[in-house]
Parts: C-alpha cells; structure tokens; sequence
C-alpha cells in the first residue's frame, strides 16, 4: 500500500501535467503569425497539377518611397487609398518581375490584390495567375528587383508556398531563392519531388494533425483513462485481469472513432456534406467533455462504441476542414484524402502505443482509479466546457494568462 505522501505527491505530478496541457491547449487556439522581416519584399509560387499563380508582397512603406504615392506613414493603408494608385503599382511590378519558362511564352495575369498587416510592417499583396503554357514547365527563370533596385539594402525573396509533389503546403517562412543585386537573374527547377514525396508528405501532416491537434488527442485520452479498467455493479472500478481484455476495448474504441471520421473525412473532403465549422468545433469540445463525464457517471453503459462513433462523425469534418485550408482538395484528391487518413490512424496508434501501457501498469494501483483518472476527468471536463462555451457562444475567456500567473 502507498504512504499518503507518496499518494499525494502522485496526485499533484497528474494535476501539473494535466494543467499543462491546458495551457497547451489554450495557447493552440490563439492564431499564429506569419514572420515577415523588415526590408523585405516576396513572391510566393503555388504550383497545382495543371496551373501555376503567384503572390507578390511589397512592404507599402518601401513602395511609396520608391513611388511617391504620398500615403502617410503613421496610418495604414486602405483599398480607396490603393485603388488610384493601382495601375501604376502594377506596371511597376511588371517592369521589375520577369518570369520565363522557356521554350514556353508564360505570362503573369493579374487577379486581385489585398493587404497583409504584421507587426512589423504592411504588405500590399498582389495575385496573379501564370498563363501561356500548356503544360507546367520544368523551370522558371525569375527576375525580381522590385524597390531592390532604387534601395539596394532592400532584400526580394521567392518562395514556393504549395507544391504537392514536393510535400510543401503553406510555405510562407523558408525561401528558395534570395535577390540581392537589381537584374539578376535564379531559375526554379520545378522538376523536382514526386506522387511518393507528396504522398509521404499528406501521411506526415495527417500524424502531426492528430499528434499535435490537441482537442483530438484529449478525446483519446479521456477514452483511454478506463482502458485497463471495468465498472462493477456497485459503480466502483476495478483493474482488469488479462491483457486481452484491456485490449479488445482499445480494438472496439479504435474501430469506431476511425470508421467514424473516415466516413465524414471522405463526405466533407469531396463536398457532399457540409457542417459549419462552429457546430462541428463545439461538438467535438462536446465529445471530450461526455467521455470525461461516464468516468463518474456510466451515460455510455455498455454502449460506448456508437457515442465514439457519432463523435467520431464530427472529428472527422474537423481532419477535413484541414485538408480544405491546405487547397489539397483540389489537386491529387484521392492521393490527398487517402494519405492524410492513414497518418491519423499512425498517429492514433502512436497516441495509444505510448498511454495505454502506462495505464495497464498503473490499474492495480489503488490511488489510479479514486485520485489519478478522476482528478484528470475532472481536469478534461474542465477544459470541454471551456473550449465549448468559446466555440458555442463565440465567446473569448481568457483564461490562459490566469493560469500562467499560477504556475
């Protein structure tokens, strides 16, 4: 039997890492910025099965220095401050960015062009679509010297931000090429990667999706808190005796949540359901919180696979309204749909590979199933009702800083 101090000292090891993972939790929902640095100046490349566009991001400050369109400098810049100026800017581009795809006559048109706010400065973004080829060339010569040429400390940098082949989606941080003289003349190799690159590269973010998602992984968890355990008639829990057992409830969890969200992935990805994004977020808070809650009370009785199933349904529009953000639905479909699947289930088997023996070890233990499992039901519970409420009611609790303040 353990000491009451050894008790506690357990007690309080489960509720501080419970609590970080709060914090974890909480901080993976405040947005991330993408890092663009002073003095510099981008075009971005987005390279699909059968099309090429590009993005150029001019810093505005720089911009109207080189131009002189008088915008004041302590205000930013609107769509009715750009509009007559726009023409200009555009020729302005075309006479410093230059893209050939020899033997082919590839030409840049423009689209549309819209606004980046960082912190440190404003970007003017312009969007255009590369025609005059009929099939993708296998490089790109690219001159860009735009406001490099007029302030040589100026940097122009070119990025791919998607390419499937390649396995790069939203790029928006590590270039291909840097300009740092006016004239000068790189060439993209559009050649390189491959279907099994890509593929590899779709497996890969389905596992860090699932490993890293937390709201998905404090669904496992709160599922896998039971696992090496059984409810009694008199609702006390008790270890289970063979291993076998402990592993068929994993096989029955593991094959609802997966057929579940399989189904879902599959309808959302190729647009036959649609769910709103607040519904299927609020639900899967929702999901976390009901399998917390029959640790104390048994609402699932004996029928825990179909509550996992139809909770599966909604995590599974959530894996898809990913694979949408990444425009992988558009190009290499099934390739995309498939690969992203598989590296959930690698990554849910990985999720379960590390906390299922230390609950099997743990369940003979008399502080796990009175003081271990409930104070982290408890603590799941806490953060389901949380995240529901902000998801529900489009509210912001600001929680984060107090528990910050607290540890």
């Amino acid at each position: 039997m353990l000491s009451k101090l050894v008790r506690s000292t357990i007690a309080r090891v489960v509720l501080a890492a419970l609590a970080c993972l709060l914090c974890v939790f909480s901080s993976s929902l405040v947005p991330s910025a993408v890092a663009h640095g002073l003095g510099q100046s981008y075009i971005y490349f987005q390279i699909r099965e059968d099309s090429i566009s590009t993005r150029v991001e001019l810093p505005i400050k720089e911009l109207n220095d080189v131009l002189e369109l008088g915008f004041s400098g302590d205000k930013k810049v609107k769509s009715e401050d750009i509009e007559p100026h726009l023409e200009g800017i555009k020729t302005y581009v075309d006479e410093h960015l230059t893209l050939d795809c020899a033997p082919n006559a590839c030409r840049q048109e423009f689209r549309d062009y819209g606004f980046l706010n960082t912190t440190f400065a404003q970007f003017l973004q312009l969007n255009y679509d590369l025609a005059g080829f009929q099939e993708l060339p296998q490089s790109v010569d690219v001159t860009y010297d735009a406001i490099l040429e007029q302030l040589p400390q100026q940097t122009n940098m070119l990025l791919v931000e998607e390419n499937w082949r390649t396995g790069t989606f939203q790029n928006e941080a590590e270039p291909l090429i840097i300009f740092t003289k006016p004239g000068q003349t790189q060439t993209l190799d559009l050649t390189a990667g491959g279907l099994w690159q890509g593929f590899s590269a779709i497996v890969r973010l389905g596992v860090l999706h699932i490993v890293g998602g937390v709201d998905h992984v404090l669904f496992l968890v709160a599922l896998l808190l039971p696992s090496a355990l059984r409810r009694q008639e008199n609702a006390l829990w008790q270890p289970v005796g063979k291993f076998s057992t402990a592993f068929a409830y994993l096989i029955k969890i593991a094959t609802a949540f997966t057929l579940a969200h399989s189904i879902t992935l599959c309808l959302a990805t190729f647009q036959i359901v649609q769910v709103p994004s607040r519904v299927v977020e609020s639900m899967i808070a929702a999901s976390i919180g009901l399998a917390a809650l029959d640790i104390f009370y048994p609402i699932f009785r004996g029928r825990s696979w179909i509550i996992i199933f139809l909770f599966g349904l909604f995590h599974g529009f959530g894996f898809a309204d990913v694979l949408t953000k990444l425009g992988l639905t558009n190009q290499h479909a099934a390739l995309s749909l498939f690969g992203f699947n598989l590296g959930i289930e690698v990554g849910q088997l990985m999720i379960i590979a590390v906390v299922f023996p230390v609950l099997y070890f743990l369940r003979k233990q008399r502080f796990y199933p009175s003081i271990a499992m409930k104070t982290g039901a408890l603590l799941l519970g806490a953060i389901s009702l949380y995240w529901f409420i902000e998801q529900a009611f489009n509210i912001n609790i600001r929680v984060l800083p107090v528990l910050q303040g607290l540890f």
